[in-house]
């Protein structure tokens, strides 16, 4: 698989040579980091930050990490993506994108997977589907499908709803993740915060799918 992503980064690589690039970064702290609805922290915060570069053919790529916590060797986590994005008209675009994701901290096994994720944004709503053959190379497959709902309740706050499902082999059993919240900026900060819950199977007792209240503070330059 990393080789397949390495042939994707080269041949977009190679696609934008001539492209005019736009480059950015973002510097974040959570109080707990949330992948599809789980902390990858065990509720404990994170700091992350990535760098970016964005092509006027729609084509970008990036870096993304984070500190991360499974209550084993993992400590950090770093994903490198690369996707294209354009508008099909005035109301309805898309988005395709190949993520690889990169844990250090194990001495053994690696745990390092690629995901393949496909979004579609019409108005305020945003659909996505996320599809891994090798999830957390175990071997098993793993799906997610999300829907995220954005109203702007005036020009500096936003209202947020998320619905997530996730479901496939690698799952003792199949998930729904939720989440309500609030968000906007305010002083060259972006600010969010969330209320998270879920419906895994059995007593919310572990840190790492607790229901909880989510703050980010991100700063982009």
């Amino acid at each position: 698989m990393k080789k397949i992503f390495t042939g994707l980064v080269t041949a977009m690589t190679l696609s934008t040579a001539v492209q005019a690039a736009d480059v950015s970064g973002t510097v974040s702290f959570t109080n707990d980091y949330r992948f599809h609805g789980l902390s990858q922290t065990m509720g404990d915060p994170a700091v992350q930050g990535s760098l970016d570069v964005g092509f006027d053919n729609g084509v970008y790529a990036g870096i993304w990490g984070s500190n991360v916590d499974f209550d084993d060797d993992a400590n950090l986590e770093i994903d490198y993506y690369v996707g294209y994005g354009n508008d099909i008209n005035d109301a309805l675009s898309y988005d395709v994108m190949a993520a690889y994701y990169t844990y250090s901290g194990y001495s053994g096994e690696s745990y390092d997977y690629l995901e393949l994720i496909t979004s579609l944004y019409y108005g305020d709503f945003a659909f996505s589907y996320a599809f891994a053959d090798d999830y957390a190379n175990s071997g098993d497959e793993s799906h997610y499908l999300g829907v995220d709902y954005s109203y702007g309740i005036n020009d500096a706050v936003s209202l947020d709803l998320h619905a997530g499902h996730s479901f496939g082999d690698a799952y003792s059993n199949d998930y729904e993740d939720y989440s309500i919240g609030l968000s906007g900026d305010a002083a060259g900060l972006d600010l969010s915060v969330a209320y998270l819950t879920n419906d895994i199977k059995g007593a919310k007792t572990d840190d790492y799918d607790d229901d909880t209240v989510v703050f980010t503070v991100s700063r982009t330059f």
